[in-house]
């Protein structure tokens, strides 16, 4: 194997839809084809195949080799070779070892995932053809039929000057991603080969439960009519439907209610939302006119089963009955995973006393009507029962189960362990080993100045698990009162604020952390070069980057790092960290808008000290779940799935059990000393909360 890097892109046609279907059924799909492929072998000039050509043999020998081949957003071109080109066109198959995404690599670097956008962020010249976008856009899908033409064939625009504008865009395509690969920083050894843990994982996919996801569907529609009869009702006729949302929008503000507010990308302009969080804090109110509260729950109603969620999963099947492609590595900064199409990672979790397994039964047996009256009777309104089952959609197959497990408060844990808070790192231990209360009480117990033991379920709740899971990055009253929405705990500012102080005097060593890591990161950027520490975390500028190096080895990035004067949510002016971003609905408020560099793709924002400790805090444990997907594979518990904290395997029927899956799970990496781990599984027949 040599030191070169095969860079490539294929142009495709196909009558599925890739953004529905995901890359797998488009490429399975015998009507699915290559246009072209550009390829360049390091500098070399960039070449082009058509179909009709032979193998390059340039190409076929560095493949041959094991030598290393590059793409962006590599999990598309891996499918396109191992279905279209290997097969039909007989080029020769890589090994999963050769390949490297450096949309991946530019996602660790907290650059943009598509590619012009990157292109942008690093300030390369190389710019998209956006002609030569809308005309790949045109051509991948088949044309209309001309008069006289068959209307059920499939039909190509097939004129060779189109063609020849495709081929020059893929040739851009490979210069772009060329350019931007030279500025990225390659991935660690293990982060590497963690990635093509990922897409083996993503090419097994999860096995779905047909029938209930359509009987699942039926219900839906059912459900909709009716509440759509009821809205339309309600609003007299203003409102036509609940997933009118433009309509409801109006017809609210006629009521007097102000909207919330959200960024709009393109505009770059704070427009009016009627999100799920809006809705949750509208209905959360005491004093609320009856007809708006009724519309807003209709509208929260009819949005609970996800009709997308259903459809996706169903779309995303290949033939086998697997939907794939369900994850992206790196997706979030923290180097989390996200979701694809279905979303395990937002599934509503059900309330602990919702039998999952019998609402299921109900949905399988019965007729629509009947399961809808069932679950109504039995469990709760249909469209929530819907919402909390989504996860029973994946099931394991004949001869196989679910295994799973979650790692327990580990971002308690980890925040903890980061800061040095060693008497809370012995409450965990103690409540591990059984001889403890659990943490919600000792933290209530601590603000009330009573025993844990003789804290009430109240208490718990109030002082104890939404203050741990609210404040320990910084949060104020609004973070409080935000998730004790969550936990319906009604409380208010003064006492939330109350409760916030009395947190932060029994945790000095997270607090002093928060700080600890906003001092570390100015004096970092304020000297280039130089390492300045937080706990167990490094900051260091190396060129146009902050980094900040987690126990594991690896490193969080922040591009284009600046100290900028920002004004706090208390009316002061202080001097911030602030780094370049992609602007979305969650940092949209922390946007510095004294840059005018900024754009609806790549923005400033600022953070603050308890923002720098979440992101490592995450980070880290992130690391200790990619520690345990590896060990887990390694003892024969195949990864099918990953949802924030948990690992989810498909495993034999008689293999291994749920506290094997445990044990290995909370086996610590030789970085990991001192923390105490903990984790809960379990194993069925179908995945759940």
């Amino acid at each position: 194997m040599s030191n070169s890097v095969l860079t490539i892109d294929f142009e495709t046609r196909s009558p599925v839809d890739l953004k529905k279907t995901g890359v797998y059924p488009y490429a399975e799909n015998a009507d699915t084809d290559v246009w072209c492929a550009a390829w360049a072998i390091d500098a070399e000039p960039i070449q082009v195949w058509g179909r009709g050509d032979p193998v390059p043999e340039r190409l076929a020998a560095h493949v041959r080799a094991g030598s290393i081949i590059a793409a962006w957003n590599a999990n598309f071109e891996i499918a396109i070779w191992t279905y279209i080109m290997g097969p039909r066109y007989g080029w020769p198959m890589p090994k999963m070892e050769q390949w490297r995404c450096s949309m991946v690599a530019a996602y660790a670097m907290s650059l943009p995932g598509a590619l012009d956008n990157a292109a942008g962020a690093i300030g390369l010249d190389i710019g998209k053809d956006q002609a030569g976008k809308r005309l790949m856009l045109a051509m991948s899908k088949p044309r209309r039929p001309k008069k006289g033409e068959p209307t059920e064939a499939l039909l190509w625009r097939e004129d060779p000057k189109d063609i020849e504008v495709l081929r020059s865009y893929c040739r851009t395509d490979v210069e772009v991603e060329r350019g931007i690969r030279a500025r990225l920083v390659a991935l660690r050894p293990f982060e590497q080969s963690l990635w093509h843990l990922d897409q083996r994982v993503n090419s097994r996919g999860v096995f779905v439960d047909v029938e209930l996801a359509q009987r699942s569907l039926k219900i839906v529609e059912h459900q909709e009519r009716q509440l759509d009869r009821e809205m339309a009702k309600l609003t007299d006729y203003e409102v036509s439907a609940c997933t009118n949302l433009n309509q409801l929008k109006v017809w609210l503000k006629g009521r007097g209610v102000t909207l919330g507010a959200r960024l709009d990308k393109k505009t770059m302009a704070i427009v009016d939302t009627l999100d799920k969080t809006f809705v949750e804090e509208m209905l959360a109110r005491d004093h609320l006119d009856p007809p708006v509260r009724r519309a807003l729950e209709l509208r929260q109603e009819a949005g609970k089963a996800s009709v997308a969620k259903i459809d996706a999963i169903l779309n995303g099947m290949s033939a086998d009955g697997r939907a794939r492609g369900l994850l992206q590595f790196n997706a979030a900064n923290t180097g989390r995973w996200a979701g694809r199409r279905f979303q395990p990672q937002n599934l509503k979790r059900p309330p602990e006393d919702f039998d999952c397994d019998g609402a299921i039964e109900v949905i399988l047996k019965y007729p629509t009507q009947k399961a809808i009256d069932t679950l109504d009777a039995m469990y709760d309104a249909p469209m929530s029962c819907l919402s909390y089952i989504l996860r029973g959609l994946i099931k394991a197959p004949a001869g196989k189960k679910i295994v799973a497990a979650d790692f327990s408060n580990i971002e308690g844990r980890v925040l903890a362990w980061l800061a040095g808070a060693r008497k809370k790192l012995d409450a965990f231990r103690a409540y591990d080993r059984g001889e403890g209360p659990d943490l919600y009480k000792v933290m209530a117990g601590m603000i009330l100045r009573k025993r844990p033991e003789d804290v009430t379920k109240d208490e718990r709740q109030v002082r104890g698990k939404v203050p741990e899971l609210a404040c320990g990055f910084g949060g104020g009253v609004g973070a409080f009162q935000t998730m004790a929405h969550t936990y319906n705990v009604k409380i208010d500012d003064d006492e939330a604020d109350e409760i916030k102080k009395a947190w932060r005097q029994e945790n000095p060593e997270i607090v002093q952390f928060w700080y600890d890591c906003e001092n570390a990161a100015i004096k970092a950027i304020s000297k280039p070069g130089h390492v300045f520490t937080a706990g167990p975390l490094a900051y260091k500028v190396v060129g146009s980057f902050l980094w900040c190096r987690l126990p594991s080895g690896r490193a969080l990035c922040f591009p284009y790092p600046k100290i900028y004067p920002v004004k706090t949510p208390w009316g002061e002016t202080k001097d911030a960290v602030t780094f370049k971003t992609v602007p979305n609905v969650s940092n949209s408020r922390k946007i510095v808008w004294a840059d005018e560099s900024n754009t609806s793709r790549w923005a400033r924002i600022s953070t603050y000290g308890g923002d720098l400790a979440q992101g490592p805090t995450q980070a880290v444990a992130r690391d200790f779940l990619a520690e345990a997907m590896v060990r887990l594979e390694r003892h024969n518990y195949p990864i099918i799935l990953t949802c924030h904290d948990e690992n989810v395997s498909e495993a034999d029927a008689d293999f291994g059990s749920a506290s094997e899956y445990e044990e290995i799970m909370c086996e610590l990496p030789s970085w990991g000393g001192g923390i105490p781990i903990a984790a809960s599984g379990f194993e069925s027949s179908r995945y759940r909360k």
